[in-house]
């Protein structure tokens, strides 16, 4: 079996501004919805990196697309968890969950709470940390315009650590095999999701058609 069938190295073969959109919308997608918890988020922008190594794409537009879709999926989640008073946008999803966990939350609520600057800044450079951190930060007293701010800074600082790290990893086989198989949970995980809106929206139809 040729492993290197995913070799990240055959996407110099697709144009510039589709890697770029599909880049855009892994990356807000993984800041913006709990989901995102199951994507390799970190992996996207040393892919970035990578690419920016071989010719592919330029590393300034490589930073700022990373970073931007980073943060605007961040401020998303912050916004919808603040219209919605609820850490993971769904009360229902909460009011379900187990008790232990409910207090770890509380207790991750209670950090943002009092440090809602450090926690919006540092949050955002550790992956799964930045899933959850928008939302938690939302229950403090932070302005959403102030969080704005931060989340851009932070995700600037994030994606030009891991694109400059990609560009130095990207003469390695073996790192552009193993970052090529890493797209596939998050493009799995999307295309799950959007099957299943798709079906929900469709479920009142049917029912209305019998």
């Amino acid at each position: 079996m040729n492993l290197n069938i995913l070799d990240v190295d055959r996407l110099s073969s697709v144009p510039v501004w589709v890697v770029f959109a599909i880049v855009f919308v892994l990356l807000a997608f993984e800041s913006a919805t709990l989901l995102g918890l199951f994507t390799p988020g970190n992996s996207v922008p040393i892919t970035l990196g990578v690419l920016t190594s071989i010719g592919v794409v330029p590393w300034l537009p490589a930073v700022v697309t990373a970073a931007v879709a980073s943060s605007m999926g961040a401020q998303w989640a912050f916004w919808h968890s603040r219209r919605t008073a609820t850490v993971s946008g769904l009360g229902r999803v909460e009011s379900a969950l187990p008790a232990a966990v409910m207090r770890v939350v509380l207790g991750l609520t209670t950090q943002a709470r009092s440090r809602p600057r450090a926690v919006a800044t540092a949050g955002h450079l550790i992956g799964g940390i930045r899933t959850v951190t928008p939302r938690l930060v939302a229950t403090s007293s932070l302005r959403h315009r102030e969080y704005a701010l931060l989340s851009l800074l932070a995700a600037v600082v994030w994606a030009a650590v891991l694109v400059s790290a990609g560009a130095w990893l990207g003469d390695r086989t073996i790192i552009r095999t193993a970052l090529g198989y890493a797209w596939i949970p998050a493009l799995t995980v999307m295309a799950v999701t959007q099957l299943r809106r798709r079906t929900r929206s469709s479920s009142p139809e049917l029912v209305g058609a019998r």
